[in-house]
This record gives structure tokens, C-alpha cells and sequence, in this order.
């Protein structure tokens, strides 16, 4: 099963960077540019204590529904990345996006994707009593993300101020969920605000 499960995640992570190909020539939707907290724990969301609170920008860039995706609700292809100002974890992918209107200037998102980061995978299990302090101070301050590449999940609630213009706030799940590999799965949650341009 985790092997028939790996399977689908690489079929995906294909078709995201095909996706991303055939939009390449697509007509660019929205454009969005931000900040946002990593690591966050707030009323029980999040999962890491805090290891790698810290402050990061991220930019997206929204691609028109291409004709060949009309089928699963016409989702919006991305690209997009996070820079951890601080030193820890960044990463970059892409993915679908599926947008929901609330009347005239409300509306919410929902993303799903596959992302590259540069943080750390897992550390090495101590065998004595030096390394075990070594260890215990490594798990203590870094995430072990088991993976380098993670699913991302994103929810985001727009609020639109023109035909041009929107802010919106997002919270967002990184994590490859005992699919993409058996090893650590802490995950990472963010919590953020951007500027989005319609073209």
C-alpha cells in the first residue's frame, strides 16, 4: 500500500510540473505577494511547539483555468515559493487552486500542491548518552520533515476591494503524511496575510 501510495504521489508531482509547463504559456491571473508566520501554535493549531517561529515573505503567481481541467471543478494551476528571513525553512512548487465567491467581494481558496524545501529531513538516533544530549538539542529547535518533498495544503479567505485589488489571510499545512516517506513527519504551519493583483 505505501508503495502503490508513493506511486500516485510521484504520478502527481508529474502532472503538477506538466501543469506548470502548459501554463507557461497561459495567461497570468493574479499575482500575489506576502508574509506570513512559520511554525505558529495559536488555540491548538500547530503541532511543533514553536521550533522554527519565525518570519518569511512568499509570492505566487495564479495561472488562468486551462480548458483540460474544466472537469475537476476547473481548479487554477500555481507556482510559488516562501523565504524564511530567518534562516529556517524555505521551500518552492506548485499546484491547483479552487476559488469559491461570497457574494460580491468575499471569496475562499483551497490549495493543494507538492513543495521542495531546504530544511531538515531527520536527524540521526542516538546510541549514547553524548549523542542523545546532541539529539535532544537538535529536535528541540528544527522540524524533521522525513521528506524533501512535502504536500502543501493551503485555505485561504480573500476579501476583494476592486475588480484589481484583494487582501487575503491563508493557513497553511506542509507535511508528506507517512506517503511520501516513513520516516519523520512533523510537518510545518503557517499563518499569513498577502496582497493579490488580478490581471
Amino acid at each position: 500500500m505505501l508503495l502503490f501510495l508513493r506511486i500516485v504521489s510521484t504520478v502527481v508531482f508529474i502532472l503538477s510540473l506538466s501543469f506548470v509547463n502548459s501554463t507557461a504559456k497561459a495567461q497570468v491571473a493574479e499575482l500575489r505577494v506576502g508574509a506570513n508566520i512559520h511554525d505558529i501554535e495559536i488555540l491548538g493549531l500547530g503541532s511543533n511547539k514553536e521550533k522554527e517561529n519565525s518570519l518569511a515573505i512568499n509570492a505566487e503567481v495564479v495561472f488562468e483555468e486551462p480548458e483540460f481541467l474544466k472537469w475537476a471543478l476547473s481548479p487554477q494551476p500555481y507556482v510559488g515559493g516562501t523565504y524564511n528571513l530567518e534562516g529556517n525553512t524555505s521551500y518552492g512548487g506548485g499546484g491547483l487552486l479552487w476559488r469559491q465567491g461570497f457574494g460580491e467581494r468575499f471569496y475562499g481558496d483551497f490549495s493543494f500542491g507538492l513543495v521542495i524545501h531546504n530544511g531538515n529531513l531527520e536527524f540521526d538516533r542516538p546510541t549514547t548518552p553524548a549523542e542523545s544530549a546532541i539529539f535532544q538539542e537538535q529536535t528541540a529547535q528544527n522540524i524533521e520533515f522525513g521528506s524533501r518533498i512535502l504536500f502543501r495544503q493551503q485555505i485561504a479567505l480573500g476579501y476583494r476591494f476592486n475588480e484589481t485589488y484583494s487582501t487575503e489571510f491563508f493557513i497553511e499545512h506542509l507535511s508528506h503524511g507517512k506517503i511520501l516517506s516513513s520516516r519523520s513527519n512533523e510537518g510545518l504551519d503557517v499563518i499569513g496575510g498577502r496582497i493579490a493583483k488580478r490581471f
